[in-house]
Formats: structure tokens, sequence, C-alpha cells
């Protein structure tokens, strides 16, 4: 089965690196996947130049969404959405998979 639509959900501080590596990968195999972060990501400083750039190449190039239910995080990073848990939690039902990190 092929998923054409994915939606990557990161919820653990030590994943927010590899989930968003994840969402790169499937993006260039061009499958569409969003990206919904729960928490306040804090990256060590000598990762944040290269998160940000990932994020801004997952938006702009490969047209995923970024979504977070954490203000701090639409603050600091001005790339993702806020949404809510709730709102989240129905949004999952456009996905044809949905990967927990």
């Amino acid at each position: 089965m092929k998923s054409d639509k994915v939606a990557v959900i990161v919820r653990d501080p030590e994943n927010y690196w590899e989930g968003l590596r994840s969402s790169l990968g499937m993006g260039l195999e061009m499958i569409e996947a969003d990206v919904f972060v729960l928490g306040k990501v804090d990256m060590p400083e000598d990762r944040v130049a290269g998160y940000r750039e990932n994020l801004e190449f997952l938006q702009e190039e490969l047209e995923c969404h970024l979504y977070t239910d954490t203000q701090a995080n639409v603050d600091r990073w001005e790339l993702f959405a806020y949404m809510t848990i709730e709102d989240m939690g129905k949004k999952f039902a456009d996905y044809d998979l949905v990967i927990p990190f």
C-alpha cells in the first residue's frame, strides 16, 4: 500500500531532529508529509541553523505544512502554524498514514 499523504507527529523532544529528517526524506520521494510538533522545540545551539533550514526547505520547496500546539514554536521559528491538539486529532483523518516519533 502506497501512502500518498503522511502526518509525522513529533512529541518526544529527543526526536525533533529525526522527525524532521524523516519528513524531508518522504518529501523528496514525492510523498506529502506534514509535520505536527507537540511541545516546545529546544534545539541545541549547534543545530538551530540546520533545523531552521530544514523547516524552510520543507515548507518552501516541498510545500509541507508545519503545525505545533505550542505558541513558543510559532514565535521562535516563524514557520509553524498554531493548532490545538484537538484540531490536530481531527486533521489526522485526512492522512493515509500517521507516524509518531
